[in-house]
């Protein structure tokens, strides 16, 4: 049996590369602390997704999969494809969300938004929560989103507010911060015609167990 992994014990860069790219038994670890960490922030994005009946929704980073199942039970017969940049966390996700891919409701994918393998006006509705930080381009994947979502689809992103990072040394590892006006300009330049950012206050505990206080830019463009 694998001993379990002592999340305080991680270094920033380290902690920074798994935030990035869960890989093997320390990016299952420190994904499945992300499951709580993040939970008030997804609840809320997937509030602003505002999905109906029969949508199709796209989410770029779905990690584990711990909120798939969530984000399914919010309306009936959607369907969901995710990708994620792990091949760790696609085989996490898959196995946990074995029954709604075996029906053909859930279908995951291990990739890039910067080349997103669908056709243009594939989806509804788009979530990328805490991804935006490690797009080596963002121009272009903010232009795949919007080129896979029909016309009138939204895009909802979060992504943690420049402020909310001081005295968080593993922020320096890899980490590429926008403020809401950048998260604006590169809505607008992909294509997106109407842009709304809200900000949420998150009292939550990271991932090594320090309790925190945050502000997450919460963009939805349409």
């Amino acid at each position: 049996m694998t001993d379990p992994v002592d999340l305080t014990k991680l270094d920033p860069a380290t902690l920074a590369k798994h935030l990035a790219n869960p890989e093997g038994v320390v990016g299952i670890a420190v994904t499945a602390g992300l499951n709580k960490t993040n939970a008030s922030l997804y609840a809320a994005a997937v509030a602003k997704l505002a999905v109906h009946a029969q949508q199709r929704i796209l989410e770029i980073g779905f990690g584990n999969g711990h909120e798939i199942e969530r984000l399914l039970s919010c309306a009936p017969s959607l369907v969901y494809t995710g990708i994620d940049a792990s091949e760790t966390m696609v085989a996490e996700a898959t196995l946990r969300n074995a029954g709604p891919i075996a029906t053909g409701q859930v279908t995951l994918r291990h990739g890039s938004s910067s080349a997103l393998p669908f056709p243009p006006g594939s989806f509804d509705k788009a979530l990328a929560l805490n991804t935006v930080y490690f797009w080596e381009n963002p121009v272009v994947d903010f232009a795949e989103i919007r080129r896979v979502l029909r016309d009138g689809g939204r895009l909802v992103l979060g992504a943690i507010a420049p402020w909310s990072t001081k005295n968080r040394a593993h922020f320096r590892y890899g980490f590429q911060l926008y403020d809401a006006e950048q998260l604006t300009t590169l809505c607008t330049h992909a294509g997106f015609d109407a842009v709304e950012i809200d900000i949420l206050n998150d009292q939550t505990v990271s991932v090594s167990g320090e309790k925190i206080t945050r502000d997450y830019l919460i963009v939805v463009a349409e």
